[in-house]
């Protein structure tokens, strides 16, 4: 239900006084009585004045009515009217509104909205979701208000195309046929978990994030996604990586505060791929300058993002002969999703197989949604303690993990934890205020089963600048072990050689010039220190990332990065 802005008790409120209202439109008074009045344009109110939240960007807020007699409210920019009005008489032709159009009819149409004077006034918002920093105010893309209901959203980035944010069906409905069919399904508790876990994220200062589902073709991954979008919209709500980075801006910031369910990551460009998911993951957009050359707002935004495809991120960007960035996989946290009993399912609620089961969940999300998520804000703004509680359910989470995993301190890790966490609490704060009908821990549960299963995946908590190294070196190791571990005088003396490096009791050493060419193109004293506090280096006296080499090796035992042959077993 879209909440229009309701005209004051006079319909021609702020109506210049040489214009006049009549039923079949506007028209400009003669200036004596033997003239008859000019008729201007159909049926138009100017409702308000609308400004943003620092009292600039000003302008009008106008409803029209259409030949078929219906109702659009549209707001237009102060700066339209500075022109010969070709842009706004476009706009509000494309809007059902019939206009005069010889040059004097024109020019007092012009004059007619330049000298309309409303008293209401509108806050003008230029994206959706949260408007403001104090959190008051949540506008979503069907053009409802919550919390506040003199709000209007104006970003020519994001149009009404890409958000499909409208609502279908009831709450009872959409917990009946969806909500219910999660229950058992810790993929499908996730993927709504985090679909709420949108909204919080501005209210807990937190930054946006993501998690992609990896798995097989018809595993069941899109299925997810179009649960998890439900809770915000219809099936169209699910967007393609297949854009832009431009493109995906606009998307962006019509999902501010909500979820950005992106299918296919295969289909993004490998170039842009790496850089999109920063983009999405810090909220802001490219720095534009205006037609005049002064810099342009850049666009922003705050969401969870919500991806699926058969390649990891890692993957696609070395499509394009790219490395991963250290950091890109806890922005878009990877979960294998082709793994559970059936597919992405764990539980088919009394479906034949996987693939009968997604077909009922994608008639149900095409019957029902759009309300859930609504509906979790207006319960959020109504909570006092909200806050209190969501932080709770964090802080506890991220104690378990401690507890249960122990992981090593590592920031990455950590980072991932409390997006893990941040998933969680929206998920127990729904089921608290009685939105989804699962029992009180299934979101916590779910969240820390498959942050264990991320984490087992990744190969515990080491950071990825460490993995990637240990990969290089295990790599190198692994083609040249033979060549290194070389037996002279029948296993009484083991060589190699300065080229390659030297294997003694059960160690291999690796000479700098060879540690430099393992490492190219990266830090490879960096590379070290990582892989000397994940203890895959074998350790030196003081602060050296060396060891001096045994003395039947070298007698004058140079110094070489060491690592035990264990290493080779251990992964």
């Amino acid at each position: 239900m879209t909440d229009a802005i309701k005209p004051s008790a006079d319909p021609i409120d702020g109506l210049p006084k040489c214009f006049t209202l009549k039923s079949d439109g506007i028209y400009l008074k003669a200036d004596n009585a033997d003239k008859p009045d000019q008729w201007i344009c159909s049926g138009i109110v100017v409702l308000a004045r609308i400004r943003d939240s620092h009292s600039t960007g000003w302008g009008l807020l106008i409803e029209v009515t259409d030949h078929d007699g219906h109702k659009h409210q549209s707001p237009i920019s102060a700066s339209l009217l500075a022109g010969d009005g070709t842009e706004l008489r476009a706009q509000l032709l494309q809007l059902g509104a019939r206009l005069a159009q010889d040059v004097n009819s024109r020019r007092a149409f012009m004059r007619l909205l330049g000298e309309w004077s409303p008293s209401v006034r509108v806050l003008k918002a230029n994206r959706l979701g949260w408007v403001d920093d104090a959190c008051t105010a949540f506008l979503c893309g069907n053009g409802e208000a919550i919390g506040e209901s003199h709000i209007v959203f104006q970003n020519g980035e994001a149009s009404a195309e890409t958000t499909d944010m409208v609502q279908k069906g009831t709450l009872a409905d959409w917990k009946a046929t969806v909500a219910s069919q999660c229950v058992d399904n810790p993929l499908l508790l996730f993927a709504v978990s985090l679909a709420f876990a949108g909204v919080i994220l501005e209210p807990l200062r937190y930054d946006g994030g993501g998690v992609h589902l990896r798995g097989q073709s018809s595993s069941g991954k899109s299925t997810v996604l179009r649960v998890s979008a439900s809770v915000w919209g219809s099936p169209r709500f699910v967007q393609s990586w297949r854009a832009t980075a431009n493109g995906l801006e606009g998307i962006a910031v019509s999902r501010n505060s909500t979820l950005l369910p992106l299918d296919e990551l295969g289909e993004i460009s490998g170039h842009e791929a790496g850089n999109v998911v920063y983009m999405l993951s810090n909220g802001k957009g490219k720095s534009r300058a205006s037609k005049s050359g002064s810099p342009q707002p850049c666009l922003r935004w705050k969401t969870m993002v919500l991806s699926s495809g058969e390649i990891t991120l890692a993957d696609k960007i070395a499509e394009a002969g790219g490395r991963p960035a250290a950091g890109q996989d806890i922005r878009l946290l990877d979960i294998v999703a082709d793994c559970r009993a059936f597919g992405a399912f764990d539980h088919l609620h009394g479906a034949p197989d996987g693939s009968s089961f997604s077909k009922q969940l994608s008639a149900a999300t095409s019957a029902n949604y759009g309300k859930a998520g609504p509906e979790f804000v207006r319960r959020l703004l109504a909570d006092a303690d909200v806050e209190t509680h969501l932080r709770g359910v964090i802080t506890g989470f991220q104690k378990e993990v401690r507890l249960r995993l122990n992981p090593k301190g590592d920031g990455q890790t950590d980072r991932a934890a409390a997006q893990f966490a941040l998933i969680a609490a929206a998920g127990e704060y729904a089921i608290g205020q009685c939105l989804t009908g699962w029992e009180s821990g299934a979101a916590r549960l779910a969240a820390m089963e498959l942050f264990e299963e991320w984490l087992d995946r990744r190969g515990g908590a080491m950071p990825a600048e460490a993995r990637a190294a240990r990969e290089r070196v295990r790599a190198y190791l692994l083609r040249n072990s033979r060549a290194i571990m070389a037996i002279e005088n029948a296993g009484t003396k083991l060589t190699g050689s300065s080229d390659i490096g030297w294997y003694c009791d059960q160690v291999f050493y690796l000479p700098s010039n060879v540690w430099q060419t393992i490492h190219e193109g990266q830090d490879p004293s960096g590379s070290a220190r990582c892989l000397k506090q994940a203890g895959i280096l074998e350790p030196a006296d003081g602060d050296n990332l060396q060891v001096r080499l045994p003395s039947r090796l070298d007698p004058e035992r140079p110094r070489a990065y060491a690592i035990h042959s264990r290493f080779l077993d251990e992964y």
